[in-house]
């Protein structure tokens, strides 16, 4: 009987689980979480946060990976309106400076069926009081990334896009 081996993808020398390598590739690019790696084996939930330096306001990115069992069009609707109230300004000086603030969340949705999954992203991309929501697809078993198709995106999100295909290792 032949057995079969699994071979590192070419774009990703470091090796082929897309979570890990975006973990490492955010640690070593300055993003901290507050929980440790327990929390991602235990509950399925981490966050991964890093300030950013704008001219006149404050900026955050932020990645929050969520472990989920499927992917379908109510979980992508649902977990994106939940990201953005959660993110978006809330007090009167908040949203009177949300133009000038900049929160990019990068939702990381890690899905451990081992399907394939081609739901169009773009449609689910929300900004909304100085928040930007991005929803990103990870299917480890399979080695798939899916994320919004930066040519459908021009403005403020294409540099949002490449930047997470930069930290991916990918260039398309």
């Amino acid at each position: 009987m032949q057995e079969l081996k699994a071979e590192k993808p070419p774009e990703s020398p470091a090796g082929s689980d897309p979570v890990v390598r975006l973990l490492d590739r955010l640690a070593e690019d300055g993003f901290t979480t507050e929980q440790g790696p327990e929390w991602w084996e235990q509950y399925g939930e981490v966050i991964y946060r890093r300030q950013e330096k704008l001219p006149i306001a404050s900026g955050e990115t932020v990645f929050i990976f969520t472990r989920v069992p499927e992917i379908n069009e109510r979980i992508l609707r649902q977990t994106s309106e939940s990201v953005v109230r959660t993110y978006s300004a809330k007090s009167p000086i908040q949203k009177a400076l949300s133009v000038l603030q900049s929160t990019t969340v990068f939702h990381c949705l890690v899905c451990t069926s081992d399907e394939p999954h081609n739901e169009p992203l773009s449609d689910f991309i929300t900004r909304s009081g100085g928040a930007t929501f991005i929803p990103v697809v990870i299917v480890p078993g399979i080695n798939e990334v899916l994320y919004p198709n930066v040519e459908e995106r021009v403005g403020v999100m294409r540099p949002r896009i490449e930047y997470l295909q930069f930290l991916l290792g990918e260039a398309r």
